[in-house]
């Protein structure tokens, strides 16, 4: 991994932004906006709002979230850019079938999960229904080996059996397909006719993307990590704006030549 501030990665940056069909599409959680205990208070930074804005007007921007389109949409609001959500699956116009499936799915997960609603409580795990997949929360356990241990027993349990992607605290259960946001960044990038694109995110949940065998699309993880495959690295979320800000300004650089 390189380090995208860094010279060499300025002069991608450069040539990036001077393409007139880049798309540049961010994750929202530990990227746009830091980790926070509460997730329900996640949001951003009013610099980093204003950053995101002004990329916005001026080239084809994304946010692709494991949120569900409800819970984001909120969270950028005025802001223009293109919103998918839940990891994939909300956001790019799926059939009608694709969609209900999924719904099906997590209500007959729901169902399950109820049964073991006491001792995931117990262990300090919360269960949010994003209506097309699940996610169990457990940054606020007192022993997160136990909140994960009777995660992964209840989701042994689910059938039809789940896609899971692990992040942060979190556990993701996903109906098992295609589906997912690294089909949905390329799906994005058809749907606009972009020739190249920059994708930045900060979890286990961004390796669809980063795993893409598509020399279009330049993938850089938020905090250097060996297990990745990201092929560049912001060291830390802070740097976001910094980021968000010289893509702006290398665009209006372009525009201007």
């Amino acid at each position: 991994m390189r380090d995208l501030l860094s010279a060499p990665g300025k002069r991608l940056l450069d040539r990036l932004a001077g393409q007139a069909g880049a798309l540049f599409a961010f994750d929202f959680d530990g990227t746009l906006a830091r980790i926070v205990q509460d997730r329900h208070g996640a949001g951003l930074s009013e610099p980093t709002r204003q950053a995101l804005h002004a990329l916005a007007i001026v080239a084809p921007t994304a946010v692709i979230s494991g949120r569900s389109l409800e819970d984001l949409r909120p969270r950028v609001d005025g802001i223009p850019t293109h919103l998918i959500g839940n990891h994939g699956l909300e956001g790019l116009h799926a059939s009608e079938r694709v969609m209900q499936q999924a719904k099906d799915c997590c209500r007959a997960w729901l169902k399950s999960v109820a049964k073991a609603e006491e001792a995931l409580t117990r262990a300090g795990v919360v269960v949010e229904d994003k209506i097309y997949s699940l996610t169990f929360h457990y940054r606020q356990a007192c022993s997160p080996p136990a909140a994960r241990e009777a995660i992964f027993h209840t989701v042994s349990t689910l059938l039809p059996a789940p896609r899971l992607v692990l992040g942060k605290a979190v556990v993701n259960v996903i109906p098992s397909g295609n589906l997912h946001k690294g089909t949905a960044m390329l799906e994005l990038m058809h749907q606009l006719q972009c020739s190249a694109a920059l994708y930045v995110g900060d979890d286990d949940t961004d390796e669809d993307v980063f795993s893409l065998p598509d020399e279009r699309i330049v993938t850089v993880r938020v905090g250097k990590k060996l297990t990745t495959a990201a092929q560049w690295y912001l060291a830390r979320q802070s740097q976001i704006g910094q980021l968000l800000q010289y893509l702006t300004e290398a665009r209006a650089r372009a525009v201007s030549a």
